[in-house]
């Protein structure tokens, strides 16, 4: 069979640009603080909190990516149908059992050359605490001694006017919300204001390839997530990035 060389590399910067496009059809507007370029080299996993749909829009603007999300995003109308061209690798929530061929999948992929967007907490959630991070996910990166790139998504305005809980669920999407009528309303939104910020990295390297390592690895990444200092002592170039503002 024909196989074109770093395809899922390929797919996933197609991907990207394609996202970049139906977010500013949507107009969501984006103010990223960090450095994204950093995953120019592939190989990479991005891990974020997690309160949308929406977020994969975000977020696959920025990052060329192979998205990892439940497998009942399959039957959705039109996403489900791209998400499955762009190469996602779907999460079968009921079937511990197949855990093992999910971490091989994405192991695979990240030794491709591809980026993959990650959202550890599982579930998407209404804004109002982040829940833990699952561990089973980060043996993919810790088996290939990835680069993890923590990044905190804030939703900020719908509008033009700040996120509440009068207004957040026209962006969240979480427990039982059905995807159709909530992008229905989505479209109805003249805009959205959000900031993407770009943590420090993990360096997979530095953790046992086990269960204990896991779960130091899954501690670390949520504390960075939210944003708190969990090093005693970061490098100058990581302080350097939190300098860096941009509208993208």
């Amino acid at each position: 069979m024909f196989r074109i060389p770093n395809r899922w590399e390929i797919i996933s910067r197609l991907t990207c640009s394609l996202t970049f496009l139906l977010r500013r059809i949507l107009n969501i507007k984006l103010t990223l603080v960090g450095d994204a370029g950093r995953l120019e080299g592939g190989g990479t996993v991005i891990i974020s909190n997690h309160l949308s749909y929406v977020d994969g829009i975000v977020l696959g603007s920025i990052f060329p990516a192979v998205f990892v999300t439940k497998r009942e995003v399959k039957k959705w109308p039109v996403v489900g149908l791209w998400t499955t061209v762009c190469g996602t690798i779907f999460v079968n929530r009921q079937r511990k059992d197949l855990v093992m061929s999910l971490v091989t999948e994405m192991s695979r992929k990240l030794n491709a050359g591809a980026n993959i967007l990650l959202f550890p907490e599982g579930h998407a959630t209404n804004g109002e605490r982040m829940l833990p991070f699952q561990t089973a996910t980060l043996a993919a990166p810790l088996r290939n001694r990835s680069i993890i790139v923590p990044v905190t998504l804030v939703y900020k305005s719908i509008d033009d006017k700040a996120i509440s809980q009068t207004n957040r669920d026209l962006i969240y999407c979480y427990d039982d919300m059905d995807f159709a009528p909530h992008f229905w309303k989505l479209l109805a939104l003249r805009s959205v204001e959000c900031m993407v910020t770009v943590q420090p990295k993990v360096e997979c390297f530095r953790y046992e390839n086990n269960s204990a390592g896991r779960k130091r690895l899954a501690a670390d990444c949520y504390d960075r997530v939210l944003g708190r200092r969990v090093s005693a002592e970061l490098s100058k170039e990581e302080n350097g990035l939190e300098g860096i503002r941009i509208r993208v």
